[in-house]
């Protein structure tokens, strides 16, 4: 199942998608840890991205369900031209935090897309 967001492309509205993720990561049966991972990893994406959208731009966060998984895109308009830097802390936190994480901008629309699963072993 997907579940989708759009939220504006305000600092102040990441409450509302860590919540978001939080409860579909919970509804995916990851452990607290994982869930906690999840919600503070959606908190940098959308960061990352709210900080390269314009003015009035619209964020979309998407989220993928999985049992064992969850996987989330965080997308908005953009003036950035690359790929968002990932030499910085933000981003070492976020690939912390995530199992995949990766970034596109194409046609002027920046995303980070991002996976938080269970280990393999966890259930050993």
């Amino acid at each position: 199942m997907s579940i989708a967001l759009h939220l504006p492309a305000q600092p102040a509205y990441a409450s509302i998608a860590r919540n978001l993720a939080a409860t579909i990561a919970a509804r995916c049966e990851l452990t607290y840890d994982r869930v906690e991972d999840a919600r503070l990893a959606i908190d940098e994406a959308f960061n990352q991205v709210v900080s390269n959208a314009p003015d009035n731009a619209e964020v979309v966060c998407t989220f993928v369900e999985e049992i064992g998984a969850m996987e989330f895109m965080v997308q908005s308009r953009t003036d950035l031209k690359d790929l968002l830097p990932t030499d910085t802390f933000s981003w070492t936190v976020l690939s912390a935090l995530a199992d995949e994480v990766h970034t596109t901008n194409v046609d002027g629309v920046l995303s980070v897309i991002a996976r938080v699963e269970e280990p393999q072993n966890a259930a050993a």
